[in-house]
């Protein structure tokens, strides 16, 4: 078992000592330009910076290894201590002087004294001494592999627990609980959080678990890591790191609660006038409308400029006494959204310039019927970004406010009161057919449909006199503001027009004209309604109902 124990051992130092390289940058202080660091067994005893008399730094350092690796061979108790002199203070062991601490060797600027250095090489040279006594005891690192064996074991078996703790919580507890809120009644305000409360809670179990694992693997590491000689320098420098970054990160907290207490203080005031802005510009829009400059068109988008520039306000009061707003990389951050921001938002600020014209200049007002460019239908909605207009025929368009300054709109609303707009129909007929009666006919087919007001009455204007027929501008004007009726009106009148053609016996020209046909391009009567039309609609068209 000696014999065992010695090779294992010796097999296991060089393992720690190829390990010890890799973990020297945590353990060893690097040689300060002005110092000489004495290393003994991956341990810093002392730093040495005066010369004393005709010997440097590195020679005290050589010097003092010597000694105590020397010291170290010999038998004894162990005893460190240290001892004032004329020249500094003498660090023994059982009662040996092996090097002394000179006033030189402290730095004044960082609150060094002699006589603190040296009690702190004193008890790191006893941890090096006891060190170097179980570094030559086989047992001792036998044992230290079996209490890391049963570490590792122990460790496994925690890992495998949260494992399957956390799935058995995520596949019941978070299941359960999403049937619990879903049974609950839709105005329930848990109700609304059936769908992402249980993901949130289950993605907070993995992160739960997950750092409940790296918490258990950085105790396992320090654990291992004190357990040999060699790796222990490394095991402290893990635990003071981990210390010292946890004081450091409780200490920002404090520091941070008064600046964060301002901030609250400060988003709340600007959440409250918020609120009072959005309610008395809600008011604003159920007055009627009048020609002053706030009024029920232009106070939403006043809202929405009024609450942004509140919270931009808000976020340039608050952001001083943000956490980490005063670091370099918070600033660096800061720099680097501002600028990503001033180069993509260019067509994001010329769409709201747009939309504020439009809004501003009263170029359309909600629930208008407009034409801009190809696209008609009425005015559902005015953003800051597009303006929505609803077709009635089951599609909403949605076009860039840029887009609606920069073409010709058409609006039908303007010239008639309340909620009437304007419809046209263009038709183009032949020079051979009186122009008296194709008026007549127009005129006609508009007076079939019911929701044609008659008062103002429908009119005809003769907008070309082209090369092979004359165009034709039915004008009407229709109560209506909901835009499926709108639609449909509208088809009903060509319907109309087509039926009263028809009817007399002539021919709606098409566009493209090349010569005059046998017989015009009519439907008879009788032929209104063949299959699968049905007859009726045949009787109450030719009737003119």
């Amino acid at each position: 078992m000696s014999t065992f124990a010695t090779r294992l051992n010796r097999w296991w130092g060089v393992l720690l000592l190829l390990f010890s390289l890799f973990t020297s940058p945590l353990t060893v202080q690097a040689a300060e330009s002005d110092g000489v660091p004495l290393v003994i067994g991956n341990r810093t005893i002392h730093i040495f910076r005066a010369p004393l008399g005709m010997f440097s730094p590195a020679e005290r350092a050589t010097s003092a290894r010597q000694r105590i690796e020397r010291s170290f061979e010999q038998s004894g108790e162990g005893w460190t201590s240290i001892k004032p002199g004329p020249q500094g203070f003498e660090v023994m062991l059982d009662g040996t002087p092996l090097f002394l601490v000179m006033p030189g060797d402290a730095r004044e600027l960082a609150g060094e004294t002699p006589e603190d250095l040296a009690n702190q090489a004193s008890r790191t040279l006893q941890k090096a001494w006891n060190e170097a006594r179980e570094r030559r005891d086989p047992r001792a690192s036998l044992a230290a592999l079996l209490r890391v064996a049963l570490a590792t074991v122990l460790l496994v078996g925690a890992l495998v627990l949260i494992v399957k703790v956390s799935f058995r919580l995520r596949t019941g507890l978070i299941r359960r609980l999403a049937k619990q809120l879903q049974a609950l009644p839709e105005s329930s305000a848990l109700h609304r959080l059936a769908g992402f409360l249980p993901s949130v809670l289950a993605r907070g179990l993995i992160l739960l678990s997950w750092l409940l694992s790296l918490f258990l693997i950085f105790i396992y590491l320090t654990y291992s890591l004190a357990q040999f000689v060699l790796t222990r320098p490394a095991s402290e420098t893990l635990s003071q790191s981990l210390a010292t970054i946890t004081a450091q990160a409780f200490s920002a907290i404090a520091e941070a609660l008064p600046g964060m207490f301002i901030a609250t203080l400060i988003f709340l005031a600007a959440w409250v006038a918020t609120r009072v802005s959005t309610e008395f510009f809600a008011s604003v829009t159920t007055r009627p409308d009048d020609s002053s400059m706030l009024n029920a068109h232009t106070a939403p988008a006043t809202r929405r400029i009024v609450n942004a520039s509140l919270w931009l306000f808000t976020v340039a009061m608050a952001y001083p006494y943000l956490p980490g707003s005063h670091t370099e990389a918070f600033k660096g951050l800061s720099v680097l959204l501002g600028l990503m921001v001033s180069i993509g938002a260019s067509g994001v600020i010329g769409q709201i310039a747009s939309g504020m014209m439009i809004v501003y200049t009263y170029a359309l007002k909600k629930g208008e019927y407009v034409r801009i460019q190809d696209y008609e239908g009425t005015v559902t909605e005015l953003d800051l970004f597009v303006t929505r207009l609803r077709t009635g025929m089951g599609e909403e368009i949605s076009l860039p406010n840029a887009f609606v300054l920069a073409n010709v709109t058409r609006n039908f609303s303007r010239a008639s009161a309340g909620k009437a707009y304007v419809l046209d129909v263009t038709v183009t007929i032949g020079y051979d057919t009186p122009w008296r009666q194709v008026h007549a006919m127009l005129l006609e087919a508009a007076g079939s449909i019911p929701e044609i007001l008659s008062t103002p009455p429908a009119y005809v204007v003769q907008t070309a006199l082209a090369d092979f027929y004359v165009a034709y501008k039915l004008i009407v004007q229709v109560d209506s503001e909901v835009p499926a009726t709108r639609a449909r009106i509208a088809s009903d009148l060509h319907a109309a027009i087509q039926d009263a053609f028809n009817r007399y016996g002539v021919q709606i020209m098409s566009p493209h004209y090349m010569d005059d046909p046998h017989t015009p391009k009519v439907v008879a009567v009788s032929s209104w309604a063949p299959r699968p039309a049905r007859p009726e609609d045949s009787d109450s068209l030719s009737s003119g109902k």
